[in-house]
Parts: structure tokens; sequence; C-alpha cells
């Protein structure tokens, strides 16, 4: 039954996914104004929960009629933009006249935080403008948004949260070269990583998503570590017994603006819509056999490359991970080789791996490769200029 549901909303997502995608939202770069001017643009109704550090206001927004209550918040950390953009789109699928929409709608009441830290998403920083990283000071307090999600929480009442991310680009699927394209946890709310009813809830939910994912991105998807963090939000909120989901949206093939990534997202949240919609008991599936994270990606390796210097000669691998940095002439992110690891890489996997099969290391800043460093060299027809990746 459950199988029937995911593969019904799959064929409706699909033919319909590109008249609900939200047009503009392209960059991975998504400040605070963009985001107002869109939301005062459409006239959805929002309610003003509270305000950032810096005074910018953070608002809900609220859909649906039905009992089961869900709360959703994204850019938390102001630097993921994905699950924003995601839930831009979901929210036009929800509004439209399909027959599922309405459906949910009638079983649901959906409430989502489209920008917890504004300040840090206008500056393109992962943590608070004070420099708090929000998803550890869940105890403390020390920031004004944490009050703000811990308080719509509490009027709300919800049933279910999603907590939206990114991940980088170097998580893999557990052993394998898939990268790690979607990563979901069920957070554990004690050390020993016990099950509760609430627990149970949100793997169940995992589950009919990642079911779903893999029929379009197979392979694809990975659990997220359940380590237990006693300061964490997502940790917190399941020991007071809300059933919580963190969505992770990492890396798909050369989608470094995360454009596809934003779609399978947006899938990733109607299929646990759709789930939690839906009556029957929760039972945890095969969630235990999501393959886990793993960190064996590199953006770049070029394997044996050969360095050189009067006395002797090397031959190595580079790898290179992408560092994101906000141009703020042209409001974009730049993508900027840093050189993250050198010598044997055969552990590692690149998003771009070549072999160079024994070419010259020419560097333009040094004669070698400085680990920290970033990128300035070339190795045959590759070029790297200040970061900058040329060809």
């Amino acid at each position: 039954m459950m199988y029937l549901r995911s593969m019904e909303l799959l064929r409706i997502f699909e033919e319909n996914y590109e008249k609900f995608r939200v047009l503009g939202f392209d960059s991975k770069y998504l400040p605070y104004l963009k985001l107002r001017s869109y939301l005062d643009q459409k006239n959805y109704p929002k309610n003003l929960i509270g305000k950032s550090f810096l005074g910018n206001e953070i608002y809900s927004l609220s859909i649906g009629k039905g009992p089961i209550k869900v709360l959703a918040w994204s850019q938390m950390h102001g630097n993921e933009a994905t699950g924003t953009r995601a839930m831009l789109d979901v929210w036009e699928f929800l509004l439209s006249d399909l027959e599922w929409s309405k459906k949910i709608l009638d079983k649901i009441s959906f409430h989502f935080v489209p920008m917890l830290n504004p300040d840090g998403s206008t500056q393109y920083t992962r943590r608070n403008v004070c420099g708090i990283d929000l998803n550890r000071d869940f105890l403390q307090e020390a920031s004004p948004e944490i009050r703000v999600l811990k308080n719509v929480v509490t009027e709300v009442n919800p049933q279910f949260l999603f907590n939206l991310h990114d991940q980088r680009s170097i998580f893999n699927v557990g052993t394998t070269k898939e990268p790690a394209t979607l990563a979901f946890l069920a957070p554990s709310f004690e050390e020993s990583r016990a099950l509760n009813d609430q627990r149970i809830a949100s793997m169940a939910v995992i589950d009919h998503m990642a079911n779903g994912l893999n029929q379009v991105i197979p392979n694809k998807i990975a659990r997220f570590s359940d380590e237990f963090y006693p300061t964490s939000t997502g940790d917190n909120f399941m020991k007071m017994g809300y059933s919580t989901i963190l969505f992770e949206a990492g890396h798909f093939p050369m989608d470094y603006n995360r454009d596809q990534v934003r779609k399978f997202n947006a899938l990733a949240i109607l299929l646990a819509l759709d789930r939690i919609s839906e009556s029957s008991p929760y039972e945890i599936g095969e969630y235990l056999s999501i393959p886990e994270n793993n960190k064996k990606y590199l953006d770049v390796i070029l394997r044996n490359v050969k360095v050189q210097s009067n006395e002797f000669e090397s031959v190595l691998d580079i790898g290179i991970y992408f560092e994101e940095k906000l141009n703020t002439k042209t409001q974009e992110i730049e993508f900027l080789g840093r050189i993250e690891e050198i010598g044997d890489l055969s552990a590692y996997f690149g998003h771009i791996d070549i072999d160079k099969k024994g070419k010259n290391y020419i560097g333009k800043s040094s004669i070698f490769p400085i680990i920290g460093e970033f990128a300035d060299f070339s190795v045959g027809a590759y070029h790297f200029e200040k970061g900058k990746l040329l060809n």
C-alpha cells in the first residue's frame, strides 16, 4: 500500500514539478531581502514570530486545516538555502488544485519558518551575526533566533518537525562511490540512542522517503550519524517528545548550485507529508538499512602528478575542496579550490577525478603544492588561478 502511494506521488510530482518550481531562486545565495520581497509579492499570509539580532523579521507561513500539525524551518545555518528553495516549490505545489494536495491539506496543518537566520543568510555565513551556531544553542539560548524557534514550536505544538539543512559535497553513501545527495536522521534523544514512539515515527517517515527517492536517484540516499549531541536542536526537540526529522541536502554530480538537489529535496518533503497523512501505524521498516554518511569525497582529485625540486621528484595525488565565497559585487557564490590533501588519495573519490599520468606540477606561487593554500597551479591542460578553476 505504501509503495503504491509513493509511486502515485512520484508520477504526480514528475508531471507537475516544473509548473510549480519558483523562478528566480537558482542561486545558492538567498539573502533576507530577496526572500522577503518574494513573500510580499506573493501576498502569502505571514505571521511575524520574532526578530533576528539585527532586527530582521522572522516569519512563519501556514497552510492546511488538518488535525496533524507539521512544522518545518530552514536556513538555521544562513548559507544553507536549498531547503528554503525547495520549500517555496512545495508551497506552490500545496496551493495548487491537484487532488493530492487537497487531500494532504485536509489531513495536515503545515507551518514553515522560511529563514530562521536572516542575518547569516544575507552575509552567507553558517552562524548568526554574533557567531553563534543556532543548531548548538538550544540550551544556552544566547541567540534571539533560537528563542523564536522554540517559542513557535511551543505555540504550534506539532506532531512532526522538519529541520532543513545542507551538507557539504564531501559525503558519500556508505562505502560506495555514490554521493550522498540527500541524507536523513531521526535524532537520538539520549546517549544510549534508545527508541521511543516519537523516534520510531520519524524513522518510519524517513523509510518512506528513502523508498520513494530511490526510485528517482537510486543509491544516493544516506543516513546521518545518530550520535547524541546534548546542545543540538533536533536532539532536544526529540527529547521533548516531538518527532523530528533532519533533512540534509547534499551533492548530485556536477550540481554545485544544487538545482537538481532542490527538486529532490522538494520531493522528499512531499513524500514525508504523504506518509504522515496516512493513519497506518509507524514501523521502523528499513530505516536502519539505509547506509550511513561517510566522508570520502573531495571536489577535485588530480592523481599521479609529478612534483620536482632540484634534488628529487615525487609522484603524488592532490586533493582539492571547493570553498564557497560570496562575491559582494556580483551577489553570486564563487567556488574557490583550496588544497585539502596531498599524497596517496586512493581511499578517496573525486567529483572531478583525473589521472594526470606523471604530468608536471607547475606552481604559480610555489614550486610544490601546500595544504591549506588556494590552488594556484597548472598540471597539463588543467589550470587553477588563485583558487579559480579556469578550464
